[in-house]
């Protein structure tokens, strides 16, 4: 019952082009794969390991809210409830979600379990440079990857899946530095794409000089721009995992010895870009535009971040 296809149905389309595939699953792809995926190991979570029915009543989804409420973090127990909730409307069951029971005790696990959001650490200018270090003292192959692959990241402050998704014929190099055409994010689901326009920097913050090292290097000039790399130094034709990414971003931070890097995640290349542009006085609209960000409230919490000191009352009384 909690299989992919039964928590979004599918909708089957006759008499196509020969160009639309004759089996279209509209609704699941009304829903970005990860959460779809996501939502999937929440049904799975309530039914398999809990062993709750579906469909489910109010007193089943407060009982399993019960049960995990020493274990989850309230927020995946708040996605937990959507997935639930998405499931009964697709399957045009009675929302049980949707109930009082429900809902006080969601509130009541939040009032007494409720934490702070586990974020990642933002990489800082200092940060980079002493990443970059590191990775130039190596002279290798992987080192030149590296360092293409965090310049690019940080200054494009591309998420993960835009960076690792990156095609050569994407990047465009001009006289001026490089423009890269993004055809699809997180938040552009309609594929009307997007330009990250990158200069050219100076020394080893230059991240349109490292790709280029890196392309003459790789000698790969179509295809996936950031591949893994055997123990034997051969370049692999796929492009890098997210796993792969996140496992290579921490074990970097920790070579170069970064206080921090057990909280590097594929984030923190993003969170950094924002949070040092509004330290050194990038107006919100350029770091929003930049970033490709569409809610205000996110590109605030960075810029609270990056001029926390500068912005802080204590400074008047210092002056005083």
């Amino acid at each position: 019952m909690s299989e992919l296809d039964d928590l979004l149905p599918k909708l089957t389309q006759d008499n196509l082009p020969d160009s639309i595939p004759q089996k279209l699953n509209y609704v699941k792809e009304s829903i970005r794969h990860n959460t779809r995926e996501a939502y999937l190991a929440d049904i799975n979570d309530f039914e398999k390991k809990k062993g709750f029915p579906l469909p489910a009543t109010p007193q089943d989804i407060a009982s399993y809210l019960e049960l995990c409420a020493l274990d989850y973090n309230p927020r995946t127990l708040q996605r937990r409830l959507t997935a639930i909730r998405l499931w009964h409307r697709l399957k045009q069951h009675p929302d049980p979600t949707d109930n009082e029971l429900v809902q006080k005790t969601m509130k009541g696990i939040i009032n007494v379990h409720g934490r702070p959001r586990n974020q990642a650490a933002a990489i800082r200018l200092n940060d980079l440079d002493r990443l970059i270090e590191y990775l130039v003292n190596q002279n290798s192959i992987y080192a030149t990857r590296n360092q293409a692959l965090l310049l690019v990241g940080f200054f494009g402050a591309f998420r993960c899946s835009e960076l690792l998704s990156l095609q050569w014929k994407q990047v465009q190099f001009v006289d001026e530095g490089m423009i890269i055409t993004l055809p699809r994010s997180k938040t552009d689901q309609a594929g009307e794409g997007a330009e990250c326009t990158i200069p050219f920097g100076t020394a080893n913050r230059c991240p349109v000089r490292h790709l280029l090292d890196w392309k003459k290097e790789s000698r790969c000039h179509t295809g996936p721009v950031f591949r893994p790399i055997s123990k034997t130094g051969k370049i692999l034709e796929r492009a890098m995992s997210q796993k792969y990414w996140m496992q290579l971003i921490r074990d970097i931070a920790r070579g170069a010895g970064l206080p921090q890097a057990d909280q590097i995640s594929s984030h923190s290349l993003r969170r950094g870009f924002a949070t040092e542009a509004a330290r050194l006085g990038a107006p919100m609209a350029a770091i929003r535009k930049h970033g490709r960000w569409l809610c205000d409230k996110t590109v605030l919490e960075y810029i609270e971040a990056g001029r926390r000191f500068q912005d802080s009352a204590v400074n008047f009384l210092f002056d005083f």
